[in-house]
């Protein structure tokens, strides 16, 4: 515990903060596997099983070849001389994606991420991508928009047909990662409060699985009112259904970027709309739902009103004072 929590957690946070504060791409790539090893580190600190192992393992294994193609391209000297070629852009960025999980290289995250513990999946879909995301619109500006798009359409589609909790946040990941990038278009200001605000939602999520222990949506159906409130109203502001905190970010975007880019703006609507409708009906059957069923019911209580209010009620206060 003492080498865990005051060795491996500095450093993790330590190589994210060298990552974005390095001027070359070879320290950059250092700053990434710092993070690689001291994530790994905090993956294999939850109980052991073989499942667990196995998906550790591959997730090293994806990861290496990811911080093999970005150094190749740094050895060829590709990013100093041919920033033009089609080849040249796409190579190094391809690589972040596909450490990173974004589409369209994200087939291996569901299946993989969701035997992490909840602690490394939280970590995952919020801290692991702020340094793939900082360097691709530093560097590779014309990507954004195609990349936002794929991500947003893989994110809503995928979520769709999800029962598993951990593979719908997941998914939730993909399709907020292409909001974020949309985001980049207006500023790095509009991002960082799309990206601290996600990662308080996300951090909310997962500290109602903890203590629930819930991994499928029929296990939340089956429980007390409580607990589906705060679900509902979780799973709502991580999709960004007003009038909940995760609405302001996405209002904030939509404002400001729709008459920049109107059509890929419109598409990611039209997207989201899809999967608010999915997510709402789902939520709706959970709350409506009278099961007097035993088997899932949740063994720990929890004190969620006030984050369920703060939820709610946020974004009145936000627009009152904007």
């Amino acid at each position: 515990m003492y080498l865990y929590t005051f060795i491996v957690l500095p450093l993790y946070f330590l190589s994210i903060i060298f990552s974005l504060s390095s001027m070359s791409w070879m320290l950059i790539w250092i700053g990434m596997e710092m993070n690689l090893l001291t994530f790994v580190l905090i993956i294999m600190k939850s109980p052991n099983n073989m499942m667990k192992s196995e998906s550790t393992m591959k997730y090293f294994l994806i990861q290496s070849i990811g911080s093999m193609i970005f150094l190749l391209t740094i050895h060829s000297n590709m990013i100093y001389y041919n920033e033009n070629s089609l080849k040249e852009v796409w190579l190094p960025s391809m690589a972040l994606m596909l450490k990173s999980g974004m589409a369209p290289l994200h087939s291996w995250t569901p299946d993989i991420i969701n035997k992490f513990s909840l602690f490394s999946l939280f970590l995952f879909i919020s801290l692991q991508k702020i340094v793939p995301l900082m360097i691709m619109f530093s560097s590779w500006f014309p990507l954004l928009i195609p990349l936002s798009m794929i991500n947003v359409i893989v994110g809503n589609l995928g979520s769709i047909s999800q029962s598993s909790i951990t593979k719908m946040i997941i998914f939730s990941s993909i399709n907020t990662t292409g909001w974020m990038i949309m985001s980049f278009m207006e500023s790095y200001y509009l991002f960082l409060v799309y990206f601290i605000q996600y990662t308080l939602i996300s951090y909310f999520m997962y500290k109602f699985l903890v203590k629930t222990q819930i991994k499928w949506l029929i296990q939340v159906k089956s429980n007390v009112n409580s607990i589906k409130w705060f679900y509902f109203t979780i799973i709502m502001s991580m999709s960004g259904f007003p009038p909940f905190v995760g609405f302001i970010p996405k209002w904030l975007l939509i404002k400001k970027v729709f008459y920049l880019n109107s059509m890929p703006m419109f598409l990611m609507i039209m997207l989201s709309i899809l999967t608010l409708f999915f997510y709402l009906k789902s939520s709706l059957s959970i709350i409506t739902n009278s099961s007097f069923m035993k088997k899932w019911k949740s063994k720990k209580t929890m004190k969620i009103s006030l984050l369920t209010m703060i939820n709610i009620f946020g974004p009145l206060m936000f627009f009152m004072f904007n």
